[in-house]
């Protein structure tokens, strides 16, 4: 059983990423996002598709290689930080900028759903945790990534909060949105993650179930701690 991995898995919207932030720090453990991973990987094929001048889309000209070789060579280091904040180098370069723009955020569906890249990350991911004491987030991190973890959790929240959660996330931005089509996207994203054929997002048999619908953040850290062993914490938090 794995016990330097507390694995936070659920739904976009409920509040994982914060959470885990937050409680990294609290347990001297280090936040990753496993999504920069596959962002990054995303990156690097596309900068292949792209250098090829291809006049088809990413998706056909994907459909068309043959996967494993993509991957070879292929270094990701998480250089990580103590607000959460991670900087992520792809094969020596920092591309913690890069890996965010629109057309990586729209590319990376078409690597995130393919077997032989999620085992690519999740050998990147594994191999992390042998030396760092790890609070990730995802949506199959405790059914796949590490389903040996001994501590697991599944945050969960009705499509109406987290919609309202993104809609005033947005506002605070200054970017006035329709709260109505969130919450269809919302229902839309739940439906695809939870239907795909690989690493589908569901509640692994042994994590704690925990509804945010109605609780603050620090309410949810506090329930989390609560289910920790004490010596799990280091000795200066």
């Amino acid at each position: 059983m794995t016990e330097n991995v507390i694995a936070l898995d659920g739904p976009a919207g409920t509040g994982k990423s914060t959470v885990a932030r937050e409680l990294s720090k609290k347990l001297g453990f280090e936040y990753l996002d496993s999504g920069a991973f596959y962002r990054a990987l995303t990156l690097h094929i596309y900068k292949i598709y792209k250098s090829k001048n291809s006049s088809i889309s990413f998706s056909d000209w994907l459909s068309g290689k043959e996967f494993l070789p993509l991957t070879q060579g292929v270094e990701i280091f998480c250089e990580f930080s103590e607000t959460g904040e991670n900087k992520i180098f792809l094969n020596g370069e920092d591309v913690s900028v890069e890996i965010r723009t629109p057309e990586i955020t729209r590319e990376i569906k078409y690597i995130a759903d393919k077997a032989v890249f999620r085992e690519f990350v999740n050998s990147q991911l594994r191999k992390l945790s042998e030396t760092h004491r790890l609070v990730m987030d995802g949506r199959d991190i405790g059914t796949h990534v590490f389903p040996d973890a001994r501590y697991k959790f599944f945050l969960t929240a009705s499509s109406r909060v987290r919609a309202e959660r993104r809609y005033n996330q947005l506002l605070e931005q200054g970017i006035r949105s329709d709260l109505e089509e969130i919450e269809k996207e919302i229902v839309i994203r739940d439906k695809s993650d939870t239907e795909r054929e690989i690493a589908p997002l569901r509640k692994a048999e042994d994590a704690i179930l925990i509804d945010t619908d109605n609780l603050p953040k620090n309410s949810v850290i506090s329930k989390i701690l609560g289910c920790l062993e004490p010596g799990i914490y280091n000795d200066s938090h």
